[in-house]
């Protein structure tokens, strides 16, 4: 049997702290094996990746010491706690405090800033009816900042007092699915209620409610995925937490992070139109492949998507719309081998199941990781160290 590096031994040769170590883990960009010794990792392992950072090993990892997320063999937490269980036994609201504050509240009031909000919808007036609601929300965190006095103020207090004005308004400054002006009274009902009439005008029930709670729990937070790497960098040069929330809104979208499930709605409709096969040929020729099946991190299948999946039969959907995802999703799996559905796919689903307009599934990813960039905004403005990046220099050198 080959001989394993232990932990101390495996950083040591990468000249790397354990902490350091474990981040590459998170990764993927080294295995590691756990018994009751501990962990080990191959040393052919360990030397590839060394080998592969020699000319860049003067350069600083970009690593950020979180207390947030966890993601590790499979699963994932938030402080601790499985998102699966936040999901089953919290509401969003709750499990943002829990990622911002560390501790669970005892009541959750979050109250609408009703001028402001009067404001976000008139600058929206000139938009038309297919603008995505992603769209919608990088104008109405642009609208917000400029009408805040104080979003310079970056303490804690300061910093989840303007989360949880913003996440109110990105929610209520979406219009109404069914067209309808929104009732002032809405200010008590929770975020998933509110973003449920502004995403579908199918009737509200607690049963469907709490699916789209869950899928924002889900969403919350997923350690350092592209927009929230750079909402830290935004956070490390002190932008504001608007700034921060915009730079985060401004990353996803592309298929590679959060934008999958716009693809998959497409494609959904698309099926129930002219069929399983005609819909995927059309997707999938010369080579093609549908985002949202399969996750580097979760390789027997992303938690997240299983929850939510799993919960499907709760938005009494019709058993038409049902086969269609169930069908979809078969076919893509036996025909291109592209894994089980992640949590794009799931957010697809649920839109089309409840009949939502396209960018549904991007909307509840937005909204929801809001919630998570703010968590590692305030993390980040207690830390008082600058990293400056740099490139490793692979052109020609200067004659």
């Amino acid at each position: 049997m080959d001989r394993r590096l232990t932990t101390a031994e495996a950083a040591d040769r990468l000249g790397v702290k354990p902490e350091t170590l474990y981040a590459y883990v998170s990764r993927g960009l080294i295995e590691r094996h756990r018994d009751a010794d501990g962990s080990t990792f191959d040393v052919r392992d360990v030397e590839r990746l060394a080998s592969s950072g020699r000319r860049s090993k003067q350069l600083p990892a970009l690593v950020f010491p979180s207390a947030l997320t966890l993601i590790d063999e499979g699963r994932c937490w938030y402080r601790g706690v499985e998102v699966g269980e936040a999901a089953a036994e919290h509401r969003f609201e709750e499990v943002a405090e829990w990622l911002w504050r560390g501790r669970w509240p005892d009541e959750v009031r979050w109250p609408i800033d009703a001028r402001t909000l009067d404001e976000v919808l008139a600058a929206q007036v000139a938009l038309g009816p297919r603008t995505l609601p992603l769209d919608r929300f990088r104008i109405i965190a642009a609208v917000a900042a400029a009408l805040d006095s104080h979003r310079h103020d970056t303490s804690p207090d300061a910093v989840t007092f303007t989360a949880r004005r913003l996440l109110r308004l990105l929610a209520h400054g979406l219009p109404r699915a069914d067209g309808r002006e929104a009732r002032r009274a809405e200010p008590a009902r929770s975020i998933a209620e509110v973003l449920w009439t502004r995403l579908t005008s199918r009737p509200r029930t607690p049963e469907r409610i709490a699916v789209l709670d869950a899928a924002l729990v889900l969403l919350a937070d997923h350690e350092l995925a592209s927009s929230t790497l750079a909402v830290r960098m935004a956070a490390m040069v002190r932008a504001d937490p608007y700034e921060v929330v915009g730079t985060g809104l401004h990353v996803i979208g592309g298929t590679r992070h959060g934008g999958a499930s716009l693809e998959i709605e497409a494609a959904l409709h698309d099926a129930s139109r002219i069929g399983i096969g005609r819909a995927l040929d059309a997707r999938l020729r010369g080579g093609g492949r549908l985002h949202g099946f399969g996750h580097p991190l979760y390789p027997e299948g992303d938690p997240r998507a299983r929850v939510l999946l799993a919960r499907l039969d709760d938005l009494d959907a019709p058993a038409e719309r049902r086969a269609v995802v169930d069908e979809l999703f078969d076919a893509v799996a036996r025909r291109d081998g592209q894994g089980v559905p992640n949590v794009d796919a799931a957010l697809a689903a649920l839109s089309f199941l409840c009949d939502m307009g396209p960018g549904a599934g991007e909307a509840i990813f937005a909204l929801a990781r809001t919630a998570g960039w703010i968590a590692h905004a305030l993390e980040q403005y207690e830390r008082p160290t600058f990293v400056r990046g740099r490139v490793d220099y692979v052109g020609p050198m200067p004659s």
